[in-house]
């Protein structure tokens, strides 16, 4: 009898234990949903929480202050089809042949097979995956979403702006002419159904939305009702509809273990707030590449508030990589997981990013500084850096700028750090050496020649 006793004296802390480590066990094979909503060509200023005043947020800004908002977080290109390379494959979208231009309604080339997407990241670790909205990345059905790790797809091929713009579900086209005005509720719509469905499984949903890319539309519900016109009236939709998901998750007991990643695709055209930063979508200054991006997941120990650590977008797939345990396929990934920041665990995760215009290597930012080589004049890409081959110049044309948290390229500091401007030049150099070879076009005519 005393045998037997403490036998189960022993044996209760190992079963203690056994029970410990198999809860662990399961908490840490629980992986969060994942969200993440794309706008097009919407601005850094365009968010309340990014200094919108005209516009009104709520949904957004309550899901910023419930998790992390990127102050200094930029697209990898200024264009639309290269920064969606860039997002969903975690390289520079030269190395995916889609850094030239946008893929238009014509063109026959499109995201390669080859190349691993953030929804085949998450398919690797059994998720239930599914894009709405805009694609973008080549023409039906030859690189539909669904041979890029999408299960499924409701959504148009390319921008509004195009010719044969149709909605699709699956390769079946199923309206044409698109009613565009009820595009982002149908969605939603959409997207809510999907995770009413989807409570059994984890799921990675990709909203990439139409607008607010010109021609704009809203709703009946919103027409009129933001302070800065029609522009206003559709970001002030698209955070409505965001409020509907976050409804939805909580409806279904899904809120607290679902990632929210918010961003755009570039900087806003015609239109658009850009919180003081100079420039818009197409150009090589700070408003074109700078974008906004919310980031929350209740159940993740998130550090949070405004982080200014250097981010691109091309650190969205490893960061889905990392939250769903997965190591992606390809070696050369170029973004970092934001997990570390996200946690507070590090302050920063890149030395450099690069500002790519086509597939050139126009400018290289810093955690303080930004060094720029090229712009737009009248109708050609302006090289700073050619400066010194003209008759009557001693020196290049360094332009250095302190891209702080407020952001501003009014003014250079080139003269006062001769130091920072050569170690940028050199980054710059290798960057090019590097990226060089992947072109797929001849370099762009610059002026002055």
């Amino acid at each position: 009898m005393k045998i037997q006793y403490f036998c189960l004296l022993v044996m209760l802390p190992l079963l203690s234990c056994s029970k410990s480590v198999s809860e662990d066990a399961q908490q840490t094979a629980t992986k969060p949903n994942i969200i993440i909503i794309l706008a097009d060509d919407m601005g850094y200023g365009d968010l309340g929480v990014n200094g919108a005043s005209r516009i009104k947020t709520p949904n957004i800004d309550a899901i910023a202050r419930d998790g992390v908002n990127f102050t200094q977080f930029y697209a990898s290109a200024n264009i639309c089809t290269p920064s969606r390379a860039g997002l969903m494959t975690g390289r520079y979208p030269i190395r995916t042949g889609l850094g030239y231009n946008v893929v238009t309604a014509r063109d026959t080339h499109g995201l390669p097979e080859t190349e691993e997407t953030v929804g085949e990241i998450a398919q690797r670790a059994q998720y239930k995956t599914k894009l709405i909205g805009k694609w973008h990345l080549g023409r039906f059905p030859d690189y539909a979403p669904m041979k890029h790790g999408f299960d499924e797809f409701y959504g148009v091929p390319h921008s509004n702006d195009m010719p044969n713009f149709a909605l699709y579900r699956g390769d079946k086209k199923i309206e044409e002419p698109v009613e565009q005005s009820t595009l982002t509720k149908r969605y939603t719509d959409e997207a809510v159904s999907f995770i009413d469905a989807s409570s059994d499984k984890p799921f990675l949903l990709f909203i990439s939305h139409t607008m607010p890319h010109i021609p704009l539309y809203a709703s009946d519900d919103y027409k009129g009702k933001s302070d800065a016109g029609v522009y206003g009236d559709v970001i002030e939709e698209l955070d409505a509809n965001v409020g509907r998901l976050v409804k939805a998750l909580k409806e279904n007991n899904l809120y607290e273990d679902t990632v929210f990643i918010i961003t755009s695709d570039n900087g806003p055209f015609f239109e658009g707030g850009t919180s003081g930063l100079k420039g818009g979508k197409g150009s090589s200054w700070e408003g074109a590449y700078r974008v906004p991006l919310v980031f929350s997941w209740p159940n993740g120990k998130l550090k949070k508030g405004n982080n200014d650590a250097i981010s691109m977008n091309i650190d969205i797939l490893p960061t889905v990589a990392a939250m769903v345990d997965v190591t992606p396929s390809a070696s050369d990934i170029d973004g970092e997981s934001l997990l570390p920041i996200l946690k507070g665990e590090q302050e920063s995760l890149h030395q450099y990013l690069f500002y790519f215009n086509n597939e050139e290597v126009i400018g290289v930012r810093s955690q303080q500084w930004k060094y720029l080589t090229h712009t737009y004049y009248r109708k050609s890409l302006g090289a700073f850096e050619k400066f010194d081959q003209l008759d009557g110049f001693q020196k290049p044309y360094d332009l250095l700028f302190e891209a702080g948290p407020a952001g501003g390229e009014e003014y250079s500091y080139a003269d006062r750090y001769p130091e920072i401007v050569s170690d940028m030049k050199l980054a710059l150099k290798n960057a090019r050496e590097e990226f060089d070879k992947l072109r797929t076009h001849p370099p762009d005519q610059t002026f002055p020649e």
